[in-house]
């Protein structure tokens, strides 16, 4: 990560939240119009390297995850899209807000996630609840393996009824080491990301969107 900077994230009837991203990083509105700016850039790209063969593979998927992304609660999709040379992993990051998972209600959810052992809390003031997964690809992507990041930080206010969920997605080959210096340093950027979200007081985000 060299330069860092921050981003506002807008979410209908919730606090503003402050983002911090690596450099070349960039979020995307999971409305219609960012998704289609977004498949807009890919389509140039795939263009300019002559790669017209891969254009409806890759712009189906896209289209699918992001629409699957908005559908579970999804605002923002967090991309690499132009980091600095010889930074770039097929990495993604999404940023939902939730008050259920699975039909249960989020303070449900999370009693019953924690104590499955399998969650831990990166803070001292246990606020930002972690936990992880690996699942390999399947069909085309057969031969890889997805790193899956999973955070739930609670909205102030919502006296936890509310939460964001930051979703890191890291793709590596089949047969990678656990410990490969690629995927620990997925895991400490998004814990980075995790630790660093925080909430931006009214007058600030008024003159941002000013």
């Amino acid at each position: 990560m060299n330069s860092l900077r921050q981003e506002l994230l807008a979410v209908k009837d919730q606090p503003t939240m402050r983002m911090l991203l690596p450099a070349g990083w960039e979020v995307i509105s999971l409305e219609d119009d960012g998704v289609q700016s977004l498949i807009d850039r890919l389509r140039a790209v795939l263009m300019r390297a002559n790669r017209p063969d891969i254009d409806a593979y890759l712009t189906s998927s896209l289209t699918k995850w992001l629409t699957e992304l908005k559908a579970r609660g999804g605002c923002y999709a967090v991309l690499p899209l132009d980091p600095p040379v010889g930074t770039a992993l097929p990495m993604s990051l999404a940023v939902s807000v939730v008050s259920e998972v699975g039909g249960r209600r989020l303070d449900e959810w999370v009693t019953a996630k924690i104590r499955t052992g399998a969650t831990e809390f990166l803070d001292d003031r246990n606020s930002v609840l972690a936990w992880s997964m690996t699942t390999a690809g399947q069909d085309q992507m057969a031969g890889t393996v997805s790193d899956q990041f999973q955070y739930l930080i609670p909205v102030p206010g919502s006296e936890r009824r509310s939460a964001v969920l930051l979703s890191g997605t890291l793709l590596v080959l089949e047969g990678e080491p656990e410990d490969s210096p690629r995927r620990r340093a997925a895991r400490a950027l998004y814990d980075s990301v995790a630790l660093a979200l925080d909430w931006v007081p009214a007058s600030i985000a008024t003159r941002s969107a000013s």
